[in-house]
């Protein structure tokens, strides 16, 4: 294995350390340098080991993962972090902290009841972000924003560079925002929502890959720094002008048309789709299914293609699409699966989304 992804392990747990340590056994390029129980261990061994990756334990004793992650973002801010979480409210809302403060992304601890399952599910998630870190490393993975080749684009393209001369997408009135995000998605939708206008005129919804309880901790995060409602999707809602609905983890949300003529929101439990539940595709097809107004779909940083063919039915039905650019997403591979699909209207910067949706959304 050459140049392999040079991993710490932080926990106080010895069978976590254990498990984690057999996780990344199984991953390739990746090799794991050394353990540490505690965030003021782990801050020595980095300087001695020089890793590029640290998964660190969110809850510990004396100096949590938070406050550890702190320090590494100081001290050694070229290495990197991945958060290991508990499914417990209070540890979803120090996870959330920690991807304000810089963490790439977080995994939930497998139960030790279940080892093998649980090690299988961490390799599986693990993997792309390893190899995520070893192409931006190793092979000088460029983040410029690609020449947009007109052929594949009907509207403007906003990157590094600002507006290419292509025609932009005309002013219309928006029935419903719909928003598919994961990798980085969290600090993204910080950044988004709380600039969005107090007036928005239509319901947004939003698929953020998350499991359980973190969706729900991120829905109130976000209602206590916007102007709009944002709460987490429980079923049966009806779609409101100026609400946001989030997703709940671990569950598809879909959309469903009501005997008067309004929508509504519906829980559904069929298996996971790309991977993922809930997916951005099963979201965004249900609207086309059933939604006869205007539809915005949005697609921004993640990892994956979840969402593409979403977008693909919403554009077959009159849809428009806006998706991050690649220089402020974490990773592209579902705004950049939009754009290879040749299904983006525009791509346009995370600074400038908020103010490109409000440009767009006219008000009623």
């Amino acid at each position: 294995m050459s140049n392999p992804i040079k991993v710490l392990v932080v926990d106080d747990s010895i069978v976590y350390r254990q498990v984690m340590q057999e996780v990344i056994a199984r991953i390739s390029d990746a090799e794991c340098v050394g353990t540490a129980a505690s965030g003021r261990i782990a801050l020595r061994k980095i300087s001695l080991l020089q890793p590029d990756l640290v998964l660190l334990d969110v809850v510990m004793p004396e100096m949590d993962g938070v406050a550890t992650l702190q320090q590494v973002k100081q001290e050694y801010p070229a290495v990197e972090a991945i958060m290991i979480s508990s499914f417990d409210m209070n540890n979803a809302k120090e996870t959330l902290r920690s991807l304000q403060i810089g963490a790439l992304d977080f995994i939930a601890k497998p139960k030790v009841s279940q080892p093998e399952q649980g090690i299988d599910e961490l390799v599986q998630y693990l993997q792309p972000l390893i190899h995520l870190l070893q192409t931006k490393k190793y092979a000088r993975f460029s983040r410029s924003q690609p020449v947009i080749p007109s052929a594949k684009k009907t509207g403007p393209a906003i990157g590094r560079a600002g507006p290419l001369p292509m025609p932009t997408i005309a002013t219309r009135e928006i029935d419903l925002i719909v928003i598919g995000i994961s990798t980085g998605g969290p600090k993204a939708l910080d950044q988004l929502v709380p600039k969005l206008n107090a007036a928005m005129p239509c319901p947004i919804i939003i698929v953020q890959h998350m499991p359980p309880m973190f969706t729900e901790s991120l829905a109130m995060k976000l209602h206590e720094e916007s102007a709009l409602q944002v709460s987490e999707a429980k079923g049966g809602e009806k779609l409101t002008a100026g609400h946001i609905y989030i997703a709940p983890g671990g569950n598809h949300l879909i959309v469903r048309a009501d005997a008067g003529g309004g929508f509504y929101l519906a829980i559904d439990t069929t298996p996971p789709v790309n991977n993922c539940r809930p997916s951005v595709d099963v979201l965004f097809q249900s609207v086309a299914a059933v939604f006869k107004g205007k539809v915005l779909a949005i697609i921004m940083t993640g990892m994956g293609h979840d969402g593409t063919e979403g977008v693909r039915s919403l554009k077959r039905k009159g849809g428009i699409c806006l998706i991050q650019d690649q220089e402020s997403s974490v990773v592209w591979g579902m705004p950049g699966s939009v754009y290879e699909a040749g299904l983006a209207d525009e791509i346009v910067p995370l600074s400038r989304l908020s103010q490109r949706i409000t440009q767009l959304v006219v008000t009623k």
